[in-house]
C-alpha cells in the first residue's frame, strides 16, 4: 500500500533537509504550492529521530487545524494524539502529542511563559513570506534562543515565495529548494465590465469557463467574507440546469468548522470554492482547475481615522497572484481568470510588504519589553526606521505602559497579557476597573477584529458603480 504523501517532490530533498537540521540545526526551505512542505516537513522530523515536540507555526487558523487532520491522517492516529494542533478557540493537544500545529501569536506566549522551550525540539515557520509582525518576532526569539540557552533547537523557515537567501545569511544556515511538478496555466486577464462590482465580474467568468467546457472544480479569490457573499450569490445565480450539480461553498476563517471542512473536501459534486488568500497558501484543495482571482486581499496596515491596526482591501503582489494561479495546476493543465488590466500586471509590487513596515509598532514594542529587550535592540530581519519605534513609545508612555524611563509599568504587564492593541488592551483595563468589562470587551472585538462601517473597500481601491 503507498504511503499517504509518498511521491510528493519535497521528498527529493529530504536527506538535505534532515542534514541541515543536523549541523548546523537551521534550514531555509523554499518548495512551490503543493510540493508538501508544509505536511511531510514535519513528519520527516519525526521519522528522524528529533527530540522533544515539533512546533509547526501557521498564520491562520484554519490552516493549523486542516493541516493538523492531514497529517494525522496520514500517520493513522487520532488529533490530540500523536499530531495536535492549537488555536485561540481550539486546542486537541495531549502529552503524547510530538507534532503540535499552532497559530503564531499562540507560539510567542508560549515562548513568554518558557523562554527556554523546555521540551520542544525543532520549531518550523511555515508560510514565511506572509511576513506578518508575529512571524518576524518569532523568527528573531528563536535565533537568539539558539545563540544562548538552546543551541539545540532545530529551526526551520519555509516558504514558496521568499528571498531565501536573505533569511539564510541572517540565520547563518543552508537553503533548500524543492522543485514542484505543476500543469500548464493559462492565465487570462479581465475582459468584461470593468465598472461592474467584483463579485459579479467573478459571476460572469466562472460562467465563460464553464460555456467554455471547463472541467473539474474552480476556485474563486475574494478579500473578505462581504465579497464572498456577495459572489457566493452572484455565482449561484448564473449556474444553470444543463451545468449539473454544482456546490458553491465559501471558505473563511468566520465559518464553523464543519463548513469548513465541506469546502475543502472533495466530494461527488463539482465544487465552486469561494474564499479568502487562506486558500493561498498551506492548505491544498484538490480538483482545482480553475482560478479566477480579484487580485485583492485584506491586509494589516495602520489606520489613522480609528488610531489602530486595520484590515484594509489592498491589491496583492505578483507574488501572490503567482501562487494564485499555481492553483489551477496542480494535478492536470488548468486556467486563470484574473479580473484586472494584462497592463496593471507588472505594475503591482514583486512581493508583500513586511508587516512590520506598515503598521502601528506600539503593540510589538510591548511585546519585545515583555521579552526582556527593547525593540530597537531586537534582531529584526527589516529593522524597523527608529522614527516609528520612537513613536510607538511614545504612545506606550501616554497609555501608561511603560514609565519615564521607558521601564515596563505593572498596567504595561497586564495590557502584554491582552491579546489587543495596547490602545484597547488600556480601555479593557480601565473599564473592568470602572465595573464595566463586558459592555468594553464588545467595543474592543468591533473596533479592532472587522471594519463595521459601510466601505467594504478601501476608496482607492472602488469602481465608480462601487463610489456611488
Amino acid at each position: 500500500m503507498k504511503k499517504p504523501g509518498a511521491g510528493l517532490p519535497i521528498h527529493d530533498v529530504e536527506t538535505q533537509i534532515i542534514a541541515a537540521v543536523s549541523s548546523p540545526g537551521a534550514l531555509v526551505l523554499t518548495a512551490p504550492t503543493g510540493s508538501g512542505k508544509t505536511t511531510q516537513v514535519p513528519q520527516m522530523l519525526l521519522h528522524a529521530g528529533i527530540e522533544g515536540r515539533i512546533l509547526v507555526l501557521q498564520p491562520r487558523r484554519l490552516a493549523a487545524r486542516i493541516v493538523a487532520r492531514r497529517v494525522a491522517d496520514e500517520l493513522d492516529c487520532g488529533l490530540g494524539g500523536l499530531v495536535g494542533y492549537q488555536t485561540r478557540h481550539e486546542r486537541h493537544i495531549s502529552h503524547a502529542t510530538r507534532i503540535l500545529f499552532l497559530t503564531e501569536g499562540l507560539f510567542l506566549r508560549q515562548l513568554l511563559a518558557d523562554p527556554k522551550l523546555t521540551g520542544v525540539g525543532a520549531v518550523v515557520l511555515d508560510e514565511f513570506h506572509e511576513r506578518n509582525l508575529a512571524v518576524d518576532l518569532a523568527l528573531g526569539l528563536c535565533r537568539r534562543l539558539r545563540a544562548g540557552a538552546r543551541p539545540d533547537l532545530r529551526l526551520i523557515v519555509m516558504s514558496a515565495t521568499l528571498d531565501a537567501g536573505v533569511v539564510a545569511d541572517y540565520l547563518s544556515c543552508p537553503s533548500v529548494h524543492a522543485e514542484g511538478r505543476t500543469f500548464a496555466v493559462d492565465i487570462e486577464y479581465e475582459t468584461g465590465d470593468s465598472q461592474a462590482p467584483v463579485w459579479d465580474r467573478a459571476g460572469a467568468a466562472l460562467r465563460r469557463w464553464l460555456d467554455g467546457g471547463g472541467q473539474g472544480d474552480a476556485l474563486l479569490f475574494l478579500p473578505g467574507t462581504y465579497e464572498i457573499r456577495r459572489t457566493v450569490d452572484a455565482c449561484r445565480r448564473r449556474l444553470r440546469a444543463d451545468d449539473g450539480p454544482i456546490d458553491v461553498l465559501p471558505l473563511h476563517g468566520s465559518l464553523p468548522a464543519a463548513e469548513q471542512d465541506r469546502a475543502v473536501r472533495r466530494g461527488v459534486e463539482r465544487r465552486v470554492i469561494v474564499s479568502t488568500n487562506v486558500a493561498e497558501t498551506s492548505i491544498t484543495i484538490d480538483g482545482i482547475r480553475c482560478v479566477i482571482d480579484s487580485g485583492l486581499a485584506r491586509v494589516h496596515r495602520y489606520d489613522p481615522g480609528r488610531a489602530v491596526n486595520a484590515l484594509l482591501v489592498e491589491r496583492i503582489s505578483q507574488a501572490s497572484a503567482q501562487q494564485r494561479a499555481g492553483r489551477a495546476g496542480r494535478t492536470a493543465p488548468g486556467a486563470c481568470v484574473r479580473l484586472w488590466p494584462r497592463a496593471e500586471a507588472h505594475a503591482r509590487p514583486e512581493r508583500d510588504t513586511p508587516e512590520i513596515l506598515r503598521v502601528d509598532l506600539s503593540e510589538v514594542v510591548l511585546q519585545t519589553l515583555t521579552f526582556g529587550v527593547e525593540a530597537a535592540d531586537f534582531p529584526w530581519l527589516d529593522p524597523p526606521p527608529a522614527a516609528r519605534l520612537e513613536r510607538a513609545r511614545a504612545l506606550l508612555g501616554e497609555l501608561g505602559a511603560v514609565d519615564a524611563d521607558g521601564a515596563l509599568t505593572a498596567d504595561g504587564q497586564a495590557m502584554a497579557d491582552l491579546p489587543a492593541h495596547p490602545r484597547l488592551a488600556r480601555m479593557l483595563l480601565e473599564a473592568a476597573r470602572r465595573g464595566v468589562g463586558d459592555r468594553a470587551t464588545v467595543w474592543a472585538a468591533l473596533i479592532a477584529e472587522r471594519d463595521i462601517s459601510a466601505r467594504p473597500l478601501a476608496a482607492r481601491f472602488r469602481t465608480p458603480s462601487e463610489s456611488e
